[in-house]
């Protein structure tokens, strides 16, 4: 319901803010009775006191009759009908008035809330190894919808979608659980259903341009698989295909959560773009990690992605990309809180300004976790305001398969350009290998602080800022010295007057 509601107001303010045409925009809402139901029906009442009254966060609102409004509506004329033929028209029908017994409901509190749906679930792996005539039988009498959908998942990646079972094949047994499932909440079945069946959700392609036009990458993947980089405009298909080619296979959820995220992804950067400041590729698999994450680090046994509500998930997604400002950072790690920035893929103000810098005073380029970035024919074909190097710097950052490790090199980078900056007659005479560099730094702090070099990294992640960067400066300090040439620096940089 909460999802709904913003829904509905980012709409309006969308609206008002952008309508250009003549005449007043006309929007209606449609309430059906399973929002009624909704234990949170309450705030769909306060915002429609809230239209009543005329206002709706600081937009100007007019309800009334739909025929009191039409005199002042924008109206458009469909002239492109007589280009078609009678029989080309779609056959559009009445609906036909309802005969109830009864009086109906005499007040919208008095409709009944829905009831909090739990059932237990179990493993049922085992019957991936089982034949189909034993699949039937357990369905028969397996009555919980989890069960049923899990079972029914099997027959349909094994016998196809039209294997016919006791109550119809297994796509229409699907179908209707996941129309029941939904009407329950039990959302994990929801999702579930909707990866088998390959459903994509509506507006998803106008979400991914919106994310495009904003200047940011969508990635689609599984965090720790392949990713397919999505840099533009895709039809519903194309979508679809990558989705559930890149997802499905490593986890069924995904391929329906990775849906969801862009969809809010979308209404969140049209509407609060301030969300997404530093992040230049969007890595949904890696949002999807740095909310279980949060969700991990903030609770001793938190719910399954899956099982959340629709609205609560876009809230874990909101609180993620908050994290710095609505309190919550204060309670992780250090550790914790380079988990959720790295797997947010977050770099800092002028991050790609300060790689360019260090670019030009490198001679044979950066590498990460073997990604060779040289300097030419970098500097040459690129500009420091071109989107084109960000994407290159964000290619070699995204081969880092650890977000927390990730994290790191984007402070040492930082380090290095500070370093630079200060001493103009620095350079580097070779490549610059930042994963050596971190290394070092490790093996130092681990000298510093016991322990083997090669022992867990966990520590080093948990120290604060200042700290790691007093160790990936003497690592960098250390290159400088090696690669160092034998004469002396210009004479002129060293002369006394």
């Amino acid at each position: 319901m909460a999802l709904l509601i913003d829904d509905i107001k980012n709409e309006l303010h969308f609206v008002g803010k952008y309508w250009r045409m003549s005449g007043r925009p006309t929007i209606c809402i449609l309430i059906r009775e399973e929002h009624m139901r909704d234990v949170h029906f309450k705030e769909m009442l306060d915002l429609l006191a809230m239209l009543k009254k005329g206002d709706c966060d600081g937009l100007k609102i007019r309800t009334g009759r739909l025929q009191n409004l039409i005199s002042s509506s924008c109206i458009e004329h469909l002239d492109f009908l007589h280009l078609l033929s009678p029989d080309d028209l779609p056959n559009i029908e009445a609906f036909q008035q309802l005969e109830h017994a009864s009086l109906g409901y005499q007040s919208l509190t008095d409709i009944p809330k829905a009831i909090i749906y739990n059932e237990p679930t179990y493993d049922f792996k085992e019957f991936q190894q089982r034949s189909s005539r034993d699949i039937l039988e357990a369905l028969s009498s397996t009555d919980t919808l989890h069960g049923q959908s899990q079972l029914l998942g099997i027959l349909y990646f094994r016998e196809g979608p039209n294997f016919w079972t006791e109550n119809g094949t297994v796509k229409e047994r699907l179908e209707r659980l996941t129309r029941q499932a939904g009407a329950l909440r039990h959302w994990s079945v929801v999702r579930y259903c909707s990866s088998v069946l390959r459903k994509l959700v509506d507006s998803i392609s106008p979400n991914i341009t919106s994310i495009l036009v904003c200047g940011k990458q969508i990635t689609v993947g599984v965090f720790g698989h392949e990713e397919v980089v999505i840099d533009k405009p895709l039809t519903p298909k194309e979508v679809e295909e990558i989705i559930y080619s890149k997802c499905q296979v490593h986890d069924i959820y995904q391929a329906v959560l990775q849906q969801e995220i862009i969809l809010y992804v979308g209404r969140l950067i049209s509407t609060t773009p301030q969300l997404f400041q530093g992040i230049l590729k969007i890595r949904i698999g890696w949002v999807l990690q740095a909310m279980i994450l949060h969700m991990k680090f903030l609770s001793t046994s938190p719910p399954p992605l899956e099982s959340l509500s629709p609205s609560e998930l876009r809230k874990v997604l909101y609180r993620v990309l908050t994290l710095s400002d609505n309190g919550t950072n204060s309670l992780l790690t250090i550790h914790q809180r380079r988990q959720i920035e790295g797997a947010l893929c977050r770099v800092p103000k002028n991050f790609y300004d300060r790689v360019w810098d260090i670019m030009t005073r490198t001679s044979e380029g950066i590498i990460v976790e073997g990604y060779h970035l040289p300097q030419q024919p970098t500097l040459t074909e690129m500009t420091v305001y071109d989107l084109k190097f960000a994407t290159e710097v964000e290619m070699f950052l995204s081969r880092v398969a650890l977000p927390e490790y990730r994290q790191i090199l984007v402070e040492l980078i930082m380090v290095v350009y500070l370093i630079l900056e200060r001493n103009p007659e620095l350079s580097f005479n070779a490549t610059i290998d930042m994963n050596k560099l971190v290394e070092e730094a490790f093996i130092m702090y681990q000298k510093d602080n016991g322990g083997d070099h090669e022992g867990d990294m966990s520590q080093f992640f948990d120290s604060p800022t200042t700290i790691t960067a007093s160790y990936l400066a003497r690592a960098v300090m250390n290159h400088l010295l090696k690669c160092a040439p034998e004469q002396s620096y210009s004479r002129e940089l060293c002369c006394v007057s």
